[in-house]
């Protein structure tokens, strides 16, 4: 890695600068509030400016990226969902792998599953070993014989015992300067190492995400995949009867589990309950998961076999078929998951499940239309865009809400007494408030006070005045959360006190 020195120094700057910016905005809670995106925003900014002479074409797909990936931390803004923090994370890493690969002159478009992968898993030792080049490239030992940086160190020296000597001369004279003198002795004792740690660890960080966006850097180091295909030869060319075999077996195995899956698909809830020892909650939570892993197996598997030396004329009427079998699987694991929500109701994971569910079933089909239309190239980039749109479309739809919203419908509208855990709905996060507010006095007069109770005690009371202070945990929801709570306060109040549960 050949950087010019003031290249390199900027870099150092802006890094040093993105650390600082890290450790003030990231408040004990994490950076999944608003300081997360402000953080992400200002990354962008400076990887655009550093990388102002990689010339437009350049900018522009930076800028897309960038764009992307703050785009999707402003999810953890306006949604109250710890759920989606993993998601949002992973499609962060994803942009900058995107990035990455980009850097190093390769077409997404184009790539493969093996290479985004292999992207993937390289970008945290990029980032690692271009900082420590950078580190071992900057010219330490010629700034140090510098005349100027000389007479620099020489000042420092000689003012910094002065300095100490008149700070406690100003001290003993004055009980107002003591008192910050004595403020700013306990931060540096106690305070200032773990800022100290936090920002050398975040513009180190900075400073190597930063070096993974600059095309000038990338010789492919890290993201060539030949050597694990020259490793993986015996599994890159299968011969005809190999595919047959391999294809075949497969086919017959999802054919045969189909077919014991076919009266259950279309018989419904009787034929389920008809068979001997298995009830509606066995049979909807035994298999469910199982189901899709056995989906996203088969497309591994199919990946595999496509990217191989094979016959495609055995292999593509045989995957066709393995992927109609597995969007029947898919079916039935959908209604198994409809069956058990509709009798127990929805929660977060099951809303996450079927958002899975539906993009792995998206990405089968599209790896059928692509393989035939074009021998599998645009897939690997379809699946990577549609994985950020789900999460996306996710984040926005607002799970939380969906989840109490119907929860809530089923227990008020069921001529039946429908179970509802309301301690779960309460926990859901802010995004469960407003649908609680709304139908509240539809609830039980238990469960009305249990709703209050919680909602009081998350939501209002002097502790959640205090937490306003701290800008950088705003988040969207909790505002509108804590708004409602104070405005319907007093009625939430009278509720809590009927069983005695307003909190101190």
């Amino acid at each position: 890695m050949h950087l010019k020195t003031n290249m390199m120094l900027t870099i150092v700057a802006v890094a040093l600068i993105l650390g600082s910016v890290g450790d003030f905005l990231f408040s004990p809670e994490g950076p999944w509030n608003v300081s997360g995106s402000i953080w992400v925003a200002l990354l962008s900014l400076f990887a655009l400016f550093i990388n102002r002479r990689g010339g437009r074409v350049w900018l522009r797909k930076l800028l897309t990226w960038s764009g992307i990936a703050f785009a999707v931390s402003l999810l953890l803004t306006i949604r109250d969902a710890e759920a989606l923090i993993p998601l949002v994370l992973l499609v962060q890493v994803a942009c900058a792998s995107a990035v990455l690969m980009q850097a190093n002159k390769k077409t997404l478009i184009a790539a493969r599953v093996e290479e985004f992968l292999i992207a993937l898993f390289a970008l945290p030792v990029q980032m690692v070993t271009r900082f420590f080049r950078l580190i071992g490239d900057l010219p330490f030992f010629e700034m140090v014989h510098s005349p100027r940086l000389k007479g620099v160190l020489r000042g420092l020296l000689i003012v910094a015992p002065l300095l100490v000597v008149f700070t406690l001369l100003f001290s003993s004279a004055d009980a107002n300067f003591e008192r910050y003198t004595l403020a700013l002795g306990d931060l540096i004792s106690v305070e200032l190492p773990q800022h100290v740690l936090s920002i050398a660890l975040m513009s180190a960080f900075s400073a190597g995400l930063l070096l993974c966006t600059m095309p000038e850097l990338s010789n492919q180091s890290g993201l060539q995949s030949r050597p694990l295909k020259k490793r993986m030869n015996f599994l890159r060319s299968l011969g005809d009867e190999e595919i047959a075999v391999i294809m075949g077996s497969l086919v017959t195995l999802f054919l045969v589990f189909v077919l014991l899956q076919f009266g259950y698909l279309f018989g419904g809830r009787e034929t389920i309950e008809q068979v001997d020892g298995l009830t509606l909650a066995t049979y909807a939570r035994r298999g469910f998961f199982e189901l899709i892993a056995v989906s996203l197996l088969t497309l591994v598997v199919l990946l595999w076999m496509s990217s191989t030396q094979c016959n495609q004329r055995i292999f593509r009427p045989m995957a066709v078929v393995l992927v109609v079998c597995v969007l029947f699987i898919m079916a039935s694991a959908a209604q198994r998951l409809y069956l058990y929500s509709e009798t127990f109701g929805l929660t977060l994971s099951r809303v996450l499940a079927a958002a899975i569910m539906l993009w792995l079933a998206g990405n089968l089909v599209s790896f059928i239309a692509t393989l035939l239309r074009s021998g599998g190239i645009g897939f690997a980039f379809g699946m990577f865009a549609s994985g950020i749109a789900t999460v996306i479309l996710l984040g926005l739809a607002n799970p939380a809400a969906i989840v109490t919203r119907v929860n809530l419908s089923k227990a008020i509208t069921s001529s039946q007494e429908q179970p509802i855990d309301i301690r779960y709905l309460t926990r859901l996060g802010a995004d469960a408030v407003p649908p609680l507010l709304e139908r509240i006095h539809h609830l039980p007069s238990y469960q009305q006070f249990i709703v209050a109770y919680e909602l009081i005690t998350r939501y209002g009371g002097e502790r959640i005045e205090d937490e306003k202070n701290d800008w950088r945990t705003w988040n969207a929801s909790r505002s509108k959360a804590k708004a409602l709570v104070a405005e319907h306060y007093y009625e939430l109040v009278r509720l809590a006190e009927q069983i005695r549960f307003v909190p101190k």
